[in-house]
């Protein structure tokens, strides 16, 4: 049976270990949270703010996206890295990004670089290409327990529709996470008289009540 606690109890172990093993357990753990991508296109992201209050005392937060968690662990692991090197950089209030938080500029990539990964830039999103280093990856390897994730949510992304020449209309719904796709196909008719259009998923004999003829396959 599926246990999100179990998923998010990894998150959790993940952060502890590179805690201590690239930053000497300097960072304050976050709330971890493994969430939806909420349409940001991104494999995950560390809160600004400390968005999180238990006790009297605040925390930011780290999101691994829910679609992308079952990817090979050496992936989650750059993008746990990744948003770490983020939290680094806030909490000694060092100026990473730019233009509404999508730009990684060469501070994060001092610090992420210092830290296990390796960084290359992106044209439009600077320094955010994110893989482990061969070091981290051998290290990442020899840990128990860091093991890929075989569960992810599946989540709509897009519906496209195309008619064919012969006028059956096929409608296409791609999910991320599941990596699947399902087609409704319909086909479409016209009344001749009022060009009135009904569409149906199987052949029908149809009478359109304003005209009183049967529509016609377009």
């Amino acid at each position: 049976m599926l246990q999100i606690s179990e998923i998010v109890k990894k998150t959790e172990e993940m952060f502890d270990l590179f805690n201590q093993h690239f930053y000497n357990g300097e960072l304050t753990r976050p709330a971890i949270t493994v969430s939806p991508d909420s349409g940001r296109g991104a494999y995950g992201w560390c809160s600004v703010y400390e968005i999180w209050n238990s006790e009297n005392e605040a925390y930011r937060e780290i999101n691994i996206c829910a679609e992308y968690i079952d990817r090979p662990i050496s992936e989650v692991a750059a993008t746990m890295l990744h948003e770490m090197a983020h939290l680094y950089n806030l909490t000694h209030d060092i100026q990473d990004v730019s233009n509404n938080g999508y730009y990684h500029n060469t501070k994060f990539k001092a610090t992420a670089e210092s830290h296990g990964l390796h960084i290359e830039k992106d044209p439009r999103y600077g320094w955010t290409v994110t893989t482990l280093t061969e070091d981290t990856a051998a290290w990442l390897a020899e840990q128990p327990g860091m093991v890929d994730i075989t569960a992810s949510r599946k989540t709509l992304l897009q519906i496209t529709t195309t008619t064919g020449d012969d006028g059956e209309e096929a409608k296409t719904t791609t999910v991320k996470g599941g990596r699947q796709t399902s087609k409704n196909r319909s086909i479409k008719y016209v009344c001749p008289e009022c060009g009135t259009i009904i569409r149906a998923t199987r052949e029908v004999n149809v009478v359109c009540g304003d005209c009183g003829v049967p529509f016609e396959r377009a």
